[in-house]
């Protein structure tokens, strides 16, 4: 994953930190997040998005089938066991 991700024509960042037990991938929403879940399916996180404009959906591969994933003051973060 590279530090910048482009996801339709919004800029979302994105940094993966690596621990001996465990990868972590942390995904900054963007400031206009009111209201945010995820739920992992087959490999995917699928983040609905509530705005001042409305809903929106992203959808982020996941490493691995074992990944967790949550999201926190508008951060996705994703870990995944070594």
């Amino acid at each position: 994953m590279t530090p910048q991700h482009r996801t339709d024509g919004r800029e979302v960042f994105a940094r993966r930190y690596e621990y001996d037990d465990e990868s972590v991938i942390a995904i900054d929403l963007g400031g206009e997040t009111t209201d945010a879940t995820v739920d992992v399916i087959d490999g995917t996180a699928i983040v609905v998005i509530e705005t001042e404009e409305g809903e929106r959906q992203e959808e982020f591969d996941l490493p691995s089938e074992e990944a967790r994933a949550f999201i926190r003051n508008g951060v996705l973060t994703i870990e995944v066991e070594a």
